[in-house]
């Protein structure tokens, strides 16, 4: 790392709040270089100035670096095997403990769409019988702002169906409106995977898809195993489709489904890994 890109790289950590060495750093490198060519800027010493002289040039650069996908069931293979083979298996477990109470973790919630989904897949697959929490965290304030509204555009919900519309979203003039019922169900929260603990403990459940792919592998081993250690024995983890666990996890989680990346905090339970 030259010595004007590790200047920058510091500071914009110093100032943020994250610790932005934890990125790769080809990959953090393309985000800033996108962000000084939309600025017109050629060096990054000169944008360090920039970052200097305007406060609001942080969060900017930021938003850049930390890509946000918006859209509801952009991937809808893992949220249907949640739904038809880990929530019934929780259920079970739960009902063995005459426990009522469903924790979830969305971590990089992005614009809420993933915490929302999860909701809806509880009350689809399981009934509103369930007390259900959902922790959603990201490190961009504008995204949780969006977020916590619940207000989306009809393009972010088009691959909902019409009855699921109908049954959580209020309908409003451009747009629908998560219903209120399931807002109640997710706690939103600025959080920094790479830097703090795990956000809570005996959970359930934890997503975090196509984050850790912008990692370095430092950071994905801090990561995996904060989420390890924030959930329940047996508790299910699913990751992105294109990403992988790293290195010295096979004795801390088994093999769900290799596909849908779905994995589960090692309990009792054989081994297995289901191709479907």
């Amino acid at each position: 790392m030259d010595l004007a890109f590790k200047s920058l790289v510091n500071y914009a950590s110093r100032k943020s709040g994250v610790n932005l060495t934890q990125y790769r750093e080809n990959y953090l490198r393309r985000r800033i270089e996108f962000r000084m060519k939309i600025l017109g800027v050629t060096s990054f010493d000169a944008y360090l100035k920039m970052l200097q002289n305007d406060g609001k040039e942080i969060d900017k650069l930021l938003n850049t670096i930390t890509i946000n996908v918006t859209e509801f069931m952009r991937d809808k293979t893992p949220f249907e095997f949640f739904m038809n083979h880990v929530l019934p298996d929780i259920a079970r477990r739960k009902e063995k403990v005459k426990g009522n109470l469903l924790r979830f973790w969305s971590a990089a919630c992005s614009f809420g769409e993933e915490p929302y989904t999860i909701a809806i897949c509880v009350f689809e697959a399981l009934g509103s019988k369930w007390s259900v929490s959902i922790y959603a965290t990201d490190i961009d304030d504008e995204c949780l702002r969006v977020a916590k509204d619940g207000f989306y555009r009809p393009t972010q919900l088009k691959n909902l169906g019409k009855d699921l519309l109908e049954k959580y979203f209020e309908k409003e003039e451009d747009g629908y409106r998560v219903k209120s019922f399931l807002r109640r169900c997710v706690k939103f929260k600025k959080h920094d995977l790479t830097t703090q603990e795990p956000v809570s403990r005996y959970l359930d459940a934890v997503f975090c898809r196509n984050v850790m792919i912008y990692f370095s592998e430092q950071q994905k081993i801090k990561v995996v195993n904060d989420f390890y250690e924030a959930l329940v024995d047996g508790g299910y983890l699913v990751i992105g489709k294109s990403e992988t666990l790293p290195a010295g996890f096979k004795d801390k989680f088994e093999c769900i489904n290799l596909r849908e990346k779905v994995y589960r905090k090692f309990s009792n339970l054989a081994n297995s890994c289901e191709e479907e």
